[in-house]
């Protein structure tokens, strides 16, 4: 299997991301409980960005850059904000891969 740079820092990985900054499952009893005092807490389920129905628990600062679970640092999202969010995080973590690739041999 070839290996692929990791989208966030470029280091060699065999999927698109290095375990360092591969996504946890978020299925544990302790995750679950946390996720939903978020989406009850004062917002009763409304997306922070949008104001749509959210479902969604989202880290405003990601695990893979130093987040926590902590209720500070989680927000409601709906569907739709949350995958854009993810695709902006993980185009941006692209886009910083590339430059790092193109200036590395200069």
């Amino acid at each position: 299997m070839a290996l692929k740079p990791c989208i966030v820092c470029g280091l060699p990985s065999s999927g698109s991301r290095c375990p360092a900054h591969t996504y946890r499952n978020g299925s544990t009893r302790t995750w679950r409980k946390v996720r939903v005092l978020i989406l009850a807490r004062l917002n009763l389920y409304v997306c922070q960005l949008c104001g749509r129905p959210g479902s969604q628990v989202d880290h405003i600062v990601p695990l893979a850059e130093g987040g926590d679970d902590a209720p500070g640092n989680l927000r409601t999202l709906c569907n739709c904000c949350h995958a854009l969010r993810h695709w902006r995080t993980d185009r941006r973590a692209q886009n910083m891969s590339d430059v790092m690739a193109a200036t590395a041999g200069k």
